[in-house]
């Protein structure tokens, strides 16, 4: 028998969709170990969607309509040295959505919108002396926890989302933020190494990998104070004309 998924308002990228990095974490956490999650069509928020297993992984369906595919996975991903808290934190001082107009302020991710413990309010700043890899220095919310104490699985998968994103419009500076295109998630795959943790900063970066016509691949990590990597991911962006 399928199970059923919904995403709440709470939990919207575009106005009109769920966050893809947060459906898929909603999905993959099902999975032990690095997974993968195909986003195949933008996850509806406020009803109720079907969940099915499928061979090596599951499938979400709205109706008739693949929403998105999620399987183990093994990924191959160079990360760079990671920034130290301090360099995190000055890049608090050059947010990449201080450059431009941001598109989404009620994205739950990366919203400015968003109060504390109802949105990540992960914001991305350029690194010092290293203008295309971007980094903050972000203490997740105690209301953010899951039973344990930690940043709910789903919230990391999240987390990584907008990041990416954020580092492609970064290549140019001031950020190439777009007015009548976007770079939605296509696919991301992510491994969970150590559990995240809630109410102590940790270090969050991003950095574009490569291009290929409308397509980029980016990097996203997480690392503890020390360095320690945490999270490590990949997401395959598609730009697509913008919605609402």
């Amino acid at each position: 028998m399928a199970d059923t998924i919904r995403f709440d308002q709470r939990f919207q990228g575009f106005t009109d969709g769920a966050l893809g990095g947060y459906a898929a974490g909603v999905v993959a956490k099902r999975i032990d170990g690095p997974a993968e999650v195909n986003l195949r069509s933008l996850p509806p928020m406020e009803r109720e969607l079907e969940l099915s297993e499928s061979e090596g992984g599951f499938e979400l369906h709205d109706g008739d309509t693949l929403v998105l595919e999620a399987r183990s996975t093994n990924f191959e991903l160079e990360i760079p040295e990671s920034p130290t808290m301090e360099e995190a934190e000055a890049a608090g001082q050059a947010l990449v959505h201080d450059e431009g107009t941001h598109l989404y302020p009620a994205c739950f991710t990366c919203g400015p919108d968003r109060a504390e413990g109802d949105g990540l309010r992960l914001f991305m700043g350029r690194r010092p002396g290293r203008d295309h890899m971007l980094a903050a220095a972000w203490s997740p919310h105690p209301d953010l926890a899951d039973d344990g104490g930690e940043l709910a699985e789903e919230l990391v998968w999240a987390a990584l989302d907008c990041p990416t994103i954020w580092s492609v419009w970064s290549l140019e500076r001031p950020a190439a933020i777009p007015t009548d295109s976007f770079s939605v998630l296509a696919r991301q795959r992510l491994e969970l190494i150590e559990p995240v943790p809630t109410g102590d900063a940790v270090i969050v970066s991003a950095w574009s990998i490569e291009r290929e016509g409308r397509k980029d691949l980016c990097g996203a990590a997480i690392h503890n104070a020390d360095g320690r990597l945490l999270v490590r991911a990949d997401s395959l962006l598609v730009e697509v004309p913008r919605q609402n």
